[in-house]
């Protein structure tokens, strides 16, 4: 009995130094790889920089197409974009568009179309409003339409976003 219990008290050593020895190295290994973790630096996040504007976009007489100041140096990226106008035409039906052309360095520009939805309580009202991605170096806004010709058509379009650095 003596002998059964030396060895259970010697098993019982053994294992808490194997249990002591693993508790102590874990912690090291996980404490250095979280050290190694926050060295890694996002290079995105501290050059990012609010951005926002608010733009009005009358086509009388012509469809215009206003162009967005982008820093040098910068490159925008737009979160949300919200267009909210009045259009009526007096030969018939008009679905307006608004018009979002960005160019990345000298690659071709890309166009997006945002079509506005008609108000069922005042039928020359139109709004949109919509969660995008676009990235622009350079970014010119416009109005389009489908239907008749616009006796009026005028929209407030409003961008946000951040524009990030691009050194």
């Amino acid at each position: 009995m003596f002998v059964t219990w030396k060895k259970r008290l010697v098993a019982f050593g053994v294992m808490g130094a194997i249990l002591t020895f693993g508790s102590l190295s874990g912690p090291r290994q996980l404490l250095a790889q979280v050290a190694k973790a926050a060295l890694v630096k996002n290079v995105d996040e501290p050059a990012r920089v609010a951005f926002q504007t608010n733009l009005i976009l009358n086509a009388n007489p012509s469809l215009p197409n206003v162009s967005v100041p982008i820093p040098a140096g910068k490159r925008l990226v737009i979160d949300y974009v919200t267009a909210s106008g009045a259009a009526a035409s007096s030969g018939g039906g008009i679905q307006p568009s608004v018009l979002l052309t960005s160019q990345l360095g000298n690659t071709p520009a890309v166009s997006y179309y945002l079509t506005p939805t008609q108000s069922a309580t005042a039928p020359t009202q139109f709004h949109h409003s919509e969660k995008v991605q676009i990235y622009a170096d350079a970014l010119n806004v416009g109005l389009a339409y489908a239907g008749f010709q616009p006796n009026f058509l005028v929209f407030q379009v409003s961008i946000s976003g951040h524009l990030i650095d691009m050194q």
